[in-house]
């Protein structure tokens, strides 16, 4: 996916409609337990955040949230319009953010304790560009750092009908690249990582969920909130079951640099 895609969509007045509040912060939660539970016993001085588009637009943000005591919190992104508008909403950030390819970063070697990459690498449109973002995530770590690395879920079907939707211009921006489980626990392997941890996150229908959410928003307004975190946490369930893996809408796993 371009830069100039991600600049054009930074620049819309609302270009995180399709996430529906409760979603968003259902999602920012079950991120953040995700990386407080990979991360315990760390105390990263320098934590770099990869993709700043749901800080600068969404309830689902994270750069905010993660270790505020460190000594550098870091946020990265290929768009300037994105980057403005996240340092714009978080002034006390704003001095830690940077725009730059991931792909070729300008970051020297080491020079993170913790990198944290949220559905960013799954934009890119080819396999070449994915095992070149992993490569440069490896590079920033310091030895012992950890990377903590969630990607779109090729396991589970109705991925596949977002893609192509998105393809097709009926989804707000293209899905790239995503490997599954076993094949991105080798990519962090070549790039000289070990992965020490792996997961199944957020299991709301992809797409389908979007859809009612919006109708029922449309239909009820302001009394659609108790229906929609009803529904949520029946969705939620499906974590609960042996088919977890298939219903998950993000692959999850953390790796550490030795």
């Amino acid at each position: 996916m371009s830069r100039r895609v991600w600049e054009e969509l930074g620049s819309r007045q609302s270009p995180s409609w399709y996430l529906d509040p409760l979603v968003a912060r259902q999602k920012r939660e079950v991120n953040l337990r995700y990386i407080q539970r990979r991360t315990a016993g760390l105390e990263p001085r320098r934590v770099l955040k990869t993709d700043l588009f749901e800080d600068a637009f969404g309830e689902d943000r994270l750069l905010p949230d993660v270790f505020p005591f460190a000594q550098l919190r870091c946020g990265a992104d290929v768009a300037y319009a994105v980057a403005r508008s996240a340092g714009r909403r978080y002034p006390d950030l704003a001095a830690g953010i940077v725009v730059t390819d991931i792909r070729q970063s300008a970051f020297r070697s080491a020079s993170f304790d913790l990198v944290i990459s949220t559905s960013s690498l799954d934009h890119f449109d080819t396999r070449s560009e994915f095992l070149a973002a992993i490569g440069e995530l490896a590079r920033v770590l310091r030895p012992g750092g950890v990377l903590i690395l969630t990607l779109d879920n090729p396991s589970n079907p109705l991925y596949y009908l977002l893609k192509w939707l998105s393809r097709v211009g009926a989804a707000p921006f293209p899905l790239g690249y995503a490997p599954g489980m076993r094949r991105a626990r080798q990519d962090l392997r070549q790039a000289g990582l070990e992965p020490f941890d792996e997961d199944w996150l957020l299991h709301n229908p992809r797409g389908l969920s979007t859809l009612l959410f919006l109708a029922l928003r449309s239909v009820l307004r302001r009394r659609a909130d108790w229906a929609i975190a009803r529904l949520l946490r029946v969705f939620g369930l499906l974590d609960r079951l042996p088919t977890r893996r298939f219903t998950a809408c993000f692959q999850a796993m953390a790796a550490r640099k030795p």
